[in-house]
């Protein structure tokens, strides 16, 4: 095993493409043969060192993170579900990365459950879901970026907080 991966470091440091895949056994593909006669030496030869602890394990924890991240992205971007925390948190990486404060507001946020009209239309508590601002239905993307009774508080509370400053 230690003589194969010696080949194979040399192969690429003269700057030649590697590739290993399973083929089916006598196959015709030139080379197989070779490869099948060292596959079974080394597998029934009792006096080959075991070498897979020259790996550390926090590098194996580290490219399992990896591809566990990539599967998770493969997932999310295909699946139809989530599409109100997805306008959010397109990438699972990046969201991964944020020091967030995960609460019952915040979830039902960027999921589109909050306490929104929209929301509570939806569940036929409510009949309307327009917002009291009259500028479209209340879902949290509107709060968050068109609500103008959202901004007007805003306003009122920067105010409020300037004058108690002075």
């Amino acid at each position: 095993m230690e003589e194969i991966r010696r080949k194979i470091t040399e192969m690429k440091e003269s700057e030649r493409k590697i590739t290993i895949r399973w083929v089916k056994a006598h196959a015709g593909m030139r080379g197989n043969e070779a490869a099948d006669t060292l596959a079974k030496t080394a597998a029934t030869n009792k006096n080959i060192p075991e070498s897979y602890n020259k790996i550390s394990k926090s590098v194996v924890m580290k490219d399992l993170e990896e591809e566990s991240v990539k599967k998770w992205q493969r997932n999310w971007t295909q699946t139809t579900k989530g599409r109100t925390t997805k306008e959010y948190f397109p990438e699972v990486a990046e969201r991964l990365k944020m020091k967030l404060q995960l609460t019952q507001n915040f979830t039902a946020t960027v999921s589109g459950r909050g306490n929104t009209r929209h929301c509570l239309q939806r569940f036929n508590i409510i009949e309307e879901p327009t917002c009291p601002c009259g500028k479209g239905n209340q879902t949290t993307r509107h709060i968050i970026n068109i609500c103008m009774l959202k901004a007007d508080k805003g306003e009122r509370q920067t105010k409020e907080n300037g004058n108690k400053n002075k």
